[in-house]
């Protein structure tokens, strides 16, 4: 029996850290964001969810373009999706 597996245990246990906290960064953000309410702020909490690496980087470039846009001075008008 080769114990050759042993040595990925470590980078797999810091590659489900790094999920775990991208997930949860994403989550305390979403729920952080006053421009997100009902059901937008429902849709995005399953997309984060069901496709945490995904999901996470998704709502964390829709809040940076929104951030931008609200920095620049553009009307407000679109809410997030």
């Amino acid at each position: 029996m080769s114990v050759d597996y042993l040595m990925w245990i470590p980078a797999a246990a810091l590659l489900a850290l790094l999920v775990l906290t991208l997930t949860a960064g994403a989550l305390i953000s979403l729920f952080r964001t006053g421009e997100t309410a009902g059901g937008k702020r429902v849709f995005w909490f399953a997309v984060v969810l069901l496709l945490p690496v995904a999901g996470a980087i998704a709502w964390l470039a829709v809040l940076q373009h929104s951030t931008r846009a609200a920095a620049a001075g553009e009307s407000g008008t679109e809410p997030l999706a």
